[in-house]
């Protein structure tokens, strides 16, 4: 079998050359597109690239934020320090040695309230004032006792005792 001689004439020589031109236009035309479209895409993504990255530094930074407010909010809802004041110190009569035993012993009462929850101090501050007025403290050989007047709890624990000596009996 014998393939027919189709080069030899004209029309088919015009078709064929056309299909091969219109084959290479059309590629031509394809890479084209293909290349506009992927340096289209290739330019939303690097805008998007460097969108997220901005993002993620401004969420980062306000995370920072929120833990360094959560921190001090923290601090702030904690007792951070225990203040003791005497209000009847000049009636008392006490050296300051006898002065400082005291408040000593009854910062030890109180102590291990620091860095307690506010809200569970709060709670428990019956117990604290029968904890610190209960207690019959000696100093030197002198007892005394501590009555609280005034109570103050936010971040600092600020108790304002009064110094009472407690009755010897007669016997």
């Amino acid at each position: 079998m014998r393939i027919p001689p189709y080069y030899r004439r004209p029309g088919w020589q015009r078709f064929f050359a056309g299909v091969v031109i219109g084959g290479l236009v059309g590629w031509a035309f394809f890479l084209f597109q293909f290349g506009d479209v992927h340096e289209e895409l290739v330019i939303e993504i690097n805008k998007q690239r460097l969108q997220i990255e901005e993002q993620e530094e401004q969420i980062e930074v306000l995370r920072s934020e929120e833990r360094k407010r959560n921190e001090e909010n923290e601090q702030k809802l904690t007792i951070q320090e225990i203040d003791l004041q005497f209000t009847n110190e000049e009636k008392a009569k006490l050296n300051e040695l006898a002065l400082y035993e005291l408040k000593q012993q009854a910062e030890g009462e109180v102590k291990f309230l620091n860095g307690k929850n506010i809200e569970s101090v709060v709670e428990g501050k019956d117990l604290i004032k029968k904890a610190v007025e209960n207690k019959v403290y000696d100093v030197g050989d002198k007892e005394y006792r501590l009555d609280i007047v005034e109570m103050h709890i936010y971040s600092t624990l600020e108790l304002h005792m009064k110094i009472v000596q407690p009755e010897v009996p007669e016997s």
